[in-house]
């Protein structure tokens, strides 16, 4: 098997809200536009504090995501029917229970994204 090729297109937009926030959403295609393979939304503040999250699609249907928050790293990957397959947490405790660590940085990355859409 070859190496695959990716063409990405990035979208910076600037807060509305917040001066000097700025979110960059970035697509890792393949031969088809229709259907990216990576997908990476990055937020950052006036402060230079960024939370990211990105998503990579398998052929299989198993889904890869990735939650960089200030003071955590999450890596998570997903069965085609959204079941957790494997969990790894930048902090140890968060490990024994991977569903409301998962939950929990779903909801700060929904939280960032609101704040910063004001």
């Amino acid at each position: 098997m070859g190496i695959e090729k990716l063409i990405s297109k990035s979208v910076t937009f600037n807060s509305p809200r917040n001066t000097g926030s700025r979110m960059i959403n970035t697509k890792y295609y393949t031969n088809s536009l229709l259907n990216p393979r990576i997908e990476t939304h990055l937020i950052l503040n006036k402060n230079s504090n960024k939370i990211e999250f990105s998503s990579k699609k398998f052929d299989n249907g198993d889904k890869f995501e990735l939650y960089k928050l200030p003071d955590e790293v999450i890596k998570i990957v997903k069965n085609k029917f959204g079941e957790i397959k494997a969990f790894k947490s930048s902090i140890s405790q968060h490990n024994e229970n991977p569903m409301k660590t998962s939950e929990n940085a779903k909801s700060i990355i929904a939280s960032q994204t609101r704040n910063f859409l004001g």
